[in-house]
């Protein structure tokens, strides 16, 4: 039972160490390099793919345990990390940002006015983020303006 424990808590320790490096970097690479006004706890929480924390926990907290193996598991924590920290390159965060958020040719209508082919940068918490032509800063939509 205490392994079990132990590998849940070091699974625990590892997978969120390498979660926040990683989103840390999108949020400087990719939200803030286009001015999107959203706090890290509300990008990191809502931006989650928590169907893979569990995989995760178990991956690495399993490695912890392979017995023996110090360079390997040392050479597998250092490629993790290396992978985690890949969005804070500009231009990999960038291209990392928008594979994960964007999404092209979004329309979205006013009253009378209607704005097609958009790209959508982010969407969180009832607005879209969205870039329009010859802007490099984003501007904020309420999600009800779009047009699905």
């Amino acid at each position: 039972m205490i392994r079990l424990i132990t590998l849940l808590l070091y699974g625990l320790l590892f997978w969120m160490a390498f979660d926040f490096i990683f989103y840390a970097g999108l949020m400087v690479n990719y939200i803030k390099a286009y001015n999107i006004p959203v706090f890290f706890n509300e990008f990191f929480v809502d931006s989650q793919q928590w169907w893979l924390w569990p995989i995760g926990i178990l991956l690495y907290g399993t490695i912890f345990f392979v017995p023996g193996k110090k360079s390997q598991k040392a050479l597998f924590y250092l490629l993790s990390f290396l992978i985690a920290a890949l969005p804070w390159i500009p231009d990999f965060g960038d291209q990392i940002g928008k594979a994960l958020f964007a999404k092209e040719r979004m329309s979205y209508t006013f009253d009378h006015t209607r704005v097609d082919n958009v790209l959508l940068l982010y969407a969180g918490r009832g607005y879209d983020y969205v870039l329009l032509k010859d802007r490099k800063r984003a501007v904020k939509y309420p999600r009800t303006y779009r047009v699905e």
